[in-house]
């Protein structure tokens, strides 16, 4: 297999001793990596057994990463498509392989897909990937964009965050939304539209447990939070109806509470986004349109090298390991823009907007 792309990296040599290698190649660098995975598979007399588990380690980074993430790292996709169909071929029923394979071809187009998307489905009917893509091979995502009320709850009691997540700044989210939200061309997914807001001053008394995660110190819990939200049944800090946006003041132990870390979570189709307020006005690597994604079920991607000022996909994230998140300045792409309009369907009709 000739290398997707060319990075001047060390790597570690190809043995017999595949599990060893697998071992010590997962010590590297996340980008190193890849370039070991690649280097391995390019081996001419490597066996059937060793192919195989080298192209499931392999995989499981590849799934990070598209040629559509960034116009700046320039690789042929054709190798890897190669690399992940001839995996996939041996064991069609393994997840990641699937998964990987899947997404080159749908962002390349591919029409093979149809074929690749129904095995997948087959394999893991329960994989909402594995549905979204069949979907989009089915043609049966071909609709209007869908729309989508949304509610601003601001969560902290931090005066510079009440100051500045004011009801007409966060409309002003909407249009950053339906500005930000689309498809790596320009299209519109779904429709976002202003619902309600609710100031920090009208709930500061509730007695609701999500209340205390505006200004939480503890470390994240999704989990716990999401727990939190299920179990609101304040209509001004939840709205039943709608996508629920939290304007909070986000707390690491490292950056204390100059932390600006956003989060997005789908909740089984109960879509929220806690979203920090240093982050309102699409200020800081278009946190909107980013964390709207996790709550439609996408998660993070990778561009090689990235920096902070390269052009990238809206799911680029520095917790990938691959390099900064960048810009996040370019939209979704084929795959992604799939499970977002697959989640799309289920959400509106979860939030009783059928």
């Amino acid at each position: 297999m000739v290398a997707a792309f060319a990075l001047a990296i060390p790597s570690i040599a190809w043995t017999q001793d595949v599990q060893s290698f697998i071992a010590r190649t997962e010590q590297l660098p996340r980008v190193q990596r890849i370039r070991a995975y690649e280097n391995a598979l390019s081996q001419p007399r490597i066996d059937a057994a060793s192919r195989l588990a080298i192209t499931k380690a392999f995989a499981s980074h590849a799934v990070k990463l598209s040629p559509l993430y960034s116009p700046s790292t320039r690789w042929n996709a054709k190798p890897w498509m190669a690399a992940l169909g001839t995996g996939w071929e041996a064991d069609p029923t393994d997840l990641t392989l699937s998964i990987g394979y899947c997404q080159l071809l749908v962002d390349a187009g591919d029409n093979r897909l149809a074929t690749v998307a129904k095995q997948f489905q087959q394999s893991h009917s329960n994989s909402h990937e594995a549905n979204a893509w069949a979907a989009l091979a089915a043609g049966s995502l071909d609709q209007d964009p869908l729309d989508f009320p949304v509610h601003f709850c601001v969560l902290t009691k931090n005066p510079v965050a009440n100051q500045s997540a004011t009801e007409a700044q966060c409309m002003r989210e909407v249009e950053i939304l339906n500005a930000t939200f689309r498809t790596s061309d320009g299209k519109p997914l779904v429709k976002f539209t202003f619902e309600s807001f609710t100031a920090y001053a009208d709930i500061a008394n509730s007695d609701q447990e999500l209340l205390q995660y505006g200004d939480s110190a503890a470390t994240y819990d999704s989990n716990a939070i999401a727990d939190a939200f299920n179990r609101c049944d304040d209509t001004a800090i939840r709205h039943r109806n709608a996508i629920n946006i939290y304007i909070f003041d986000a707390h690491s132990r490292k950056e204390g509470f100059g932390d600006v870390t956003s989060h997005g979570k789908r909740n089984s189709n109960r879509p929220f986004v806690l979203l920090d307020h240093a982050r309102l006005n699409n200020a800081i690597q278009n946190a909107e349109a980013h964390e709207m994604g996790h709550a439609f079920g996408l998660g993070h991607v990778g561009v090689p090298n990235a920096k902070l000022t390269t052009s990238t996909n809206i799911m680029t994230s520095a917790a990938e390991e691959f390099g900064s998140g960048g810009k996040r300045d370019i939209g979704f792409t084929p795959a992604q823009s799939a499970i977002i309009l697959y989640h799309a369907v289920r959400t509106h009709s979860r939030l009783g907007l059928d």
